[in-house]
């Protein structure tokens, strides 16, 4: 069951990827909000967190080290981002996919993995150039 999960949702990410873009290109840092503590894995419903966009290309620990998210940035702003990580309640891994939009220096999202919704907002911290140099 787990390798036609997997192969289910690997399709669905790669079907609808944005061709990167480096654009919006730079490092962010802001809040999430998930929904659930034990789902999630986490302590708190709230913390903090960051992305790096570098040619087009996100990485993100969405949770810190245990979540670590990858995908692309397109032209539009469009971001799609996906990761497997250990289920944190036990059983299969599970596969979370960010959906997002980047509009002037603000990345808004959500990732899910269908237990465990989780909403982001960060904010341009610095440009792919270094901090207070724009592009």
């Amino acid at each position: 069951m787990l390798p036609a999960m997997l192969v289910l949702a690997g399709a669905a990410c790669s079907a609808s990827d944005p061709v990167p873009s480096p654009i919006f290109d730079g490092q962010y840092a802001g809040t999430r909000r998930s929904d659930q503590t034990e789902a999630c894995g986490v302590a708190k419903l709230e913390g903090t967190t960051t992305a790096r966009i570098a040619r087009g290309r996100l990485s993100m620990g969405l949770f810190g080290g245990k979540t670590q998210l990858t995908g692309t940035v397109g032209e539009d702003g469009r971001v799609r981002a996906s990761g497997i990580w250990a289920n944190p309640t036990g059983g299969f891994p599970g596969m979370t996919v960010l959906d997002g939009q980047i509009s002037g220096k603000t990345l808004n999202g959500t990732a899910t993995d269908f237990r465990c919704h989780t909403d982001i907002r960060l904010q341009r911290v610095a440009s792919p150039h270094g901090p207070g140099v724009r592009p």
